[in-house]
């Protein structure tokens, strides 16, 4: 047989492209999406497509043709071989020793004694191509197990301060806020419309949020090939993980924000191993809808192009179907970008304001690795760091590097530009399904499985310790609360206490007004936590209430005609109302000393009189995005 001559230098571009062509004799030592064709002639062969510990998806070998022909050795995932003719052809081997071969297609071969599906001739056998069942009995345990449990401590907790302003929000809907979408406060509303003051049902969508997530990890582990084993240690890994906690504890952005965008991770998977361009259409969907929660997608999208660009499939990128869902994406955020655009783009001072608090609460970027730690728990962070390794590593996982592009970005911006440390939840089913499908491999002898039964055990007791152990009693309470920091662990570890005695007291102040008085007057709040309590849990005839911070600020500005306001504060804030008014007079206060900051303690209502300018003045001069709980 001859052999053809070295390859010829490929460029970077080329190699692992779909649509790049070897032909010629024997060919061997295949590129990853190779495409081998138009070999011809008697005994011509198209052998070892393969790399040593490579798993090679998506080559092609066609119109082989001559009698003889034999095509073997094809360790090729998802490979096609197809269009041979000539008596004697013959398609075998279709595997090398220790590899993995999933959803291979041998198909529309004619001739005696081929082996494939869809092969006619004496002795022709059929080869599956169809993914591991999906294990929906050991998944949905899981899930419900998770979910009885996350609902049963649903209202264990207080009103969180967002939870109020969501519900505040929702009584102004908007095509955008500061920084959010219009989601939440729309769920917000549905849910006091339902069952009005009930934190358990305005908690109910994330939790469902957070169990539809366990599911996801659990999908994505069947798309990269995994079994039953696997695909229940991803929705364990994720279940069991703390972060799972914080998702579900309240109304959020981030419980679907996550989820949202670990379902578009999912569906570009599915379009990695299935080139079906439905999947593209879905990741444009929901990209749209993940938009209306939180503005962070593009941040997501822009890591997934940089993997694509770098590891491919950039066969991805010519496809009608990604531009179609492009454009879907684009004619869905076109109205919050809008509203961000006419009011000055808030949601960008916003990551100064995430920063300093990320800064003052858990130490910036040099406490990242402990809160990453806390984040995704001891199975999950094994998982994490396996599938990782496996991703960079394994040629199996090749075609799937591309999620490395999304885990690096996601880093970088919450490094770089100080975000949320959860903001890198959006890859955790992933990783822990890539993760997870590794692991299973590794699960044959007694003692590994005996093992990851141990780290299983251990990550499902930690979490269900946090879950049931949490809220503890304010007797409990022994210290005052003096830094971020405090407050931070405090809420974690208490929740947010108060609003009832802050809303009695500022009723009281109100009804000791002079009735004449109160025609003229408004209610005004330093932060937008102590607005959104006030505007939701006060009792029915409490005049209008502004905040000039965060998002409230952008609901109203107050009346002209309002000559008087009860402004609540945080910390010492005479002088500066003093800037903006002629007279005032503290008439009530809160400061147990160890009461929350901001809500009973260091709170106090001035009656301020007589403003010095128009309150669109006095607006634009104290409209701030900073949280100040007066510490």
């Amino acid at each position: 047989m001859t052999e053809a001559k070295s390859a010829a230098p490929v460029d970077a571009d080329t190699a692992g492209d779909p649509d790049a062509a070897v032909s010629g004799a024997v060919v061997s030592g295949v590129m990853p999406g190779a495409v081998v064709s138009d070999t011809a002639g008697p005994g011509t062969g198209a052998s070892d497509v393969a790399v040593s510990g490579a798993v090679v998806r998506g080559a092609v070998v066609s119109d082989t043709a001559g009698p003889g022909t034999v095509v073997s050795d094809v360790a090729v995932p998802g490979a096609v071989v197809s269009d041979m003719t000539g008596p004697g052809t013959g398609v075998s081997d279709v595997a090398v020793s220790g590899a993995v071969v999933r959803g291979t297609v041998v198909s529309d071969m004619t001739g005696p004694d081929m082996t494939g599906p869809d092969m006619t001739g004496p002795g022709t056998k059929k080869i599956s191509t169809a993914l591991p069942a999906f294990a929906w009995w050991p998944v949905c345990v899981v899930v419900a197990v998770t979910a009885l449990v996350l609902l049963a401590r649903a209202g264990r907790y207080g009103f969180f301060g967002d939870e109020l302003y969501f519900l505040s929000a929702g009584h102004r809907l908007a095509v955008s806020y500061v920084d959010q979408g219009p989601l939440v406060p729309l769920i917000a509303r549905a849910a006091d419309l339902i069952a009005p003051g009930s934190t358990v049902v305005l908690r109910i969508p994330a939790i469902v949020a957070s169990v539809v997530a366990v599911v996801v990890a659990a999908a994505i582990a069947r798309e990269l090939g995994g079994g039953r084993a696997a695909q229940t240690l991803a929705a364990l890994a994720y279940a069991s993980c703390p972060f799972l906690v914080t998702q579900s504890a309240t109304l959020s952005t981030f419980a679907f924000d996550t989820t949202l965008s670990a379902a578009i991770v999912l569906a570009l998977v599915r379009w990695t191993r299935t080139r079906g361009d439905r999947a593209l259409l879905a990741v444009g969907v929901l990209a749209a809808l993940d938009m209306q929660v939180k503005l962070l997608v593009p941040i997501l999208l822009a890591g997934i192009a940089l993997g694509v660009l770098v590891f491919g499939p950039r066969a991805v990128l010519r496809r009608p179907a990604l531009w179609a869902a492009a454009a879907v994406f684009a004619a869905a955020s076109a109205p919050g970008l809008l509203w961000q655009a006419g009011h000055g783009w808030p949601q960008l001072g916003m990551s100064a304001v995430i920063r300093a608090e990320q800064r003052a609460a858990m130490g910036g970027a040099l406490g990242l690795p402990v809160q990453l730690a806390t984040l995704v728990g001891l199975l999950g962070g094994l998982l994490a760091l396996y599938g990782l390794w496996k991703l960079l590593r394994d040629g199996r996982f090749q075609p799937y590097r591309w999620v490395l592009g999304a885990v690096l970005v996601q880093l970088v911006f919450v490094v770089v530009a100080g975000g949320r440390p959860y903001y890198l939840a959006v890859v955790l089913p992933v990783v822990f399904a890539v993760g997870a499908v590794a692991a299973a491999d590794r699960l044959s002898s007694r003692w590994a499985r005996l093992g990851s039964a141990c780290v299983v055990a251990v990550s499902v007791a930690i979490t269900l310790t946090v879950v049931l152990g949490l809220p503890r009693p304010l007797d409990g309470l022994r210290t005052p609360t003096e830094t971020q920091a405090e407050l931070s662990t405090r809420m974690r570890t208490f929740g947010t206490t108060g609003w009832p005695e802050l809303v009695d007291t500022v009723e009281a102040a109100y009804r000791g007004l002079d009735p004449d008085k109160r025609a003229r007057t408004v209610i005004v709040a330093q932060n937008y936590w102590q607005a959104s309590a006030i505007d939701r849990l006060g009792a029915d005839g409490l005049p209008a209430v502004y905040s000039p911070n965060r998002g409230f600020a952008r609901f109203a500005t107050p009346p002209d005609a309002a000559t008087i306001a009860l402004y609540v504060t945080a910390g010492d804030a005479e002088a500066r109302l003093r800037q903006n008014f002629s007279r005032l007079e503290p008439i009530a206060g809160l400061d147990d000393p160890l009461g929350f900051p901001g809500i009973t303690r260091h709170v106090t209502v001035w009656r301020c009189e007589r403003p010095i300018r128009n309150w669109a003045a006095i607006w634009a001069a104290t409209t701030t995005d900073v949280l100040d709980p007066g510490l």
